[in-house]
């Protein structure tokens, strides 16, 4: 089926976040500030807050539609209470007689789109005059309508997969807290060493533009790469890079544990199982003393010491952590009997867990396939 095709500025306002003096941030005041690590389930996640005079058009009311500009590309319907729109994040205005969801939806499939007119460099940087000139195919507003309700429908069902799989992640890491404590207040007295002394840290790096170098065989590691699937190992990249490339970059060899320094996706650790590349937006630790270390152990510690990673980060509109923050944190060092057992603790569910998780792939692929199908107008008459 065919339809119009018309501009997103012609079937929507759009709205960009206010640059808001950091200096003025407070742990606590009249009305929180929405920063991108705040979008999408991170509930978690800590607001920032302003207690100064304010534009009231930058506030964003639960319902509002939100799409950031940097990082990791991603649209928002908020979900929390009022707060203030900051930079880098756009609030998308649907006109009267464009239907809320459905627009919600026709954003969440041209994301991939969108991601592609970003300038990479550190993080990913969209420019909104670019966004205003995207063309999407407009229907009736009935069959707005009716595709939103398959599309709700069809994400209901990935959901549930999606909260059984996040059980498991959530019984790994209670696991943990059971048998180590939390690793910064360190309860239970364990002895504590510098991260340095007990393996190399090193950062990524970035050739630019990244668009030169693509299409080669090294594979291209992303935030995006890491943040979905396994929780553990990453065994695949979407993206690699040519040779060329290399001097500009970091080659890292299998069984490598990498760990997001920046940005919203700053505390995700995984283990690659392959040969690949970081940039800058990574760690990677290595040459792991084994006498005192298990790799395991290391990555859900991390996992459980990302807010305080977060809280370390130097003050800006995205918390940064550099390799000095890290090689000097004082990590916990149980007996590597007691590591080993609770690797041993995680494997003993993880049949269950890859069920799981090739229900949630399932699920996905066939809500990729519907909203795929229901934008061209094979869906709805």
């Amino acid at each position: 089926m065919s339809w119009e095709k018309v501009s997103l500025d012609k079937i929507c306002t759009m709205l960009s976040g206010n640059a808001w003096t950091a200096s003025k941030f407070k742990d606590e005041g009249q009305i929180p500030i929405i920063r991108i690590q705040n979008l999408g389930n991170n509930e978690n996640e800590k607001f920032i807050w302003w207690d100064e005079s304010y534009d009231k058009k930058y506030i964003v009311n639960k319902g509002d539609i939100l799409l950031s500009l940097s990082g990791s590309i991603k649209v928002d319907v908020w979900n929390g209470i009022d707060a203030l729109l900051n930079q880098r994040i756009v609030k998308l205005i649907p006109n009267k007689n464009i239907h809320h969801k459905w627009f919600y939806w026709q954003i969440t499939n041209i994301i991939l789109g969108i991601e592609r007119m970003g300038k990479w460099a550190l993080v990913n940087n969209v420019a909104i005059t670019d966004l205003k000139d995207l063309e999407i195919p407009l229907p009736p507003l009935a069959t707005q309508k009716r595709i939103a309700e398959i599309l709700d429908a069809a994400d209901a069902l990935r959901r549930k997969d999606q909260e059984l799989l996040k059980k498991y992640d959530e019984l790994a890491q209670a696991i943990f807290i059971d048998m180590f404590g939390d690793p910064v207040k360190n309860e239970k007295g364990w002895e504590k060493v510098k991260m340095e002394k007990l393996m190399t840290i090193v950062r990524g790096g970035s050739p630019r533009p990244i668009d030169k170098f693509l299409g080669g065989k090294y594979p291209w590691i992303k935030i995006g790469d890491a943040t979905k699937g396994d929780d553990v190992y990453l065994n695949s990249t979407r993206e690699h890079i040519i040779e060329e490339g290399l001097s500009k970059t970091r080659l890292l060899p299998a069984g490598s544990l990498i760990f997001a320094n920046c940005g919203v996706s700053l505390g995700f650790a995984r283990i690659i199982t392959f040969e690949g590349c970081i940039h800058d937006g990574w760690l990677a630790f290595s040459d792991f003393d084994d006498l005192k270390i298990n790799k395991i152990f290391l990555l859900k510690a991390l996992n459980s010491i990302t807010q305080y990673f977060r809280d370390s980060a130097p003050e800006g509109t995205q918390p940064n952590l550099n390799t000095g923050i890290i090689k000097d944190f004082e990590l916990i060092l149980p007996p590597l009997t007691l590591q080993n057992k609770f690797e041993l603790i995680l494997n003993s569910f993880k049949g269950i867990k890859e069920n799981a998780e090739c229900n949630f792939k399932n699920s996905n692929q066939l809500f990729d396939s519907i909203i795929q199908k229901a934008f061209k107008g094979e869906l709805v008459a």
